[in-house]
């Protein structure tokens, strides 16, 4: 007997926000003024608290950056050749006692191409207001 063929899964619907870059970069400057302070105050802990994560790659000859917005906590060791931060989870650690500012881009995830940004429609539709007035291209 002959197995039934599955059909493909659905591709997933992405949005190219043409410019949208700009909109975070403001966004991410105050962000990351908070999130200093925050370490700044932290600082005897050892632990360092990011608010995003950026992976670089190359596709096609032109630069991606792949940035994921959350609490991502490090863990500060001395070596021998100088300070080296050890990834800790997305878990605050018992140690730190003073709760970290809030993130209002926690759980987007994206994709920077020059001044543009590609997302899921799915985190579109959770961060559409920050991304008023700017034009939407369907990717897939």
């Amino acid at each position: 007997m002959e197995e039934p063929i599955e059909p493909p899964p659905p591709e997933e619907c992405r949005l190219r926000i043409v410019g949208g870059a700009r909109t975070l970069d403001v966004i991410l400057a105050d962000l990351k003024e908070s999130f200093y302070e925050y370490n700044r105050s932290i600082g005897s802990t050892g632990y360092y608290l990011k608010p995003v994560h950026k992976v670089y790659k190359y596709v096609g000859g032109s630069r991606r950056i792949y940035e994921y917005y959350g609490r991502y906590w490090w863990r500060l060791s001395r070596t021998g050749k100088g300070p080296r931060y050890i990834y800790a989870g997305m878990v605050k650690p018992e140690s730190v006692k003073v709760d970290p500012p809030s993130n209002p881009l926690e759980g987007l995830s994206l994709i920077r191409e020059g001044s543009d940004i590609i997302i899921k429609c799915s985190d579109f539709e959770k961060f559409s207001n920050i991304f008023k007035g700017y034009r939407v291209i369907r990717e897939v």
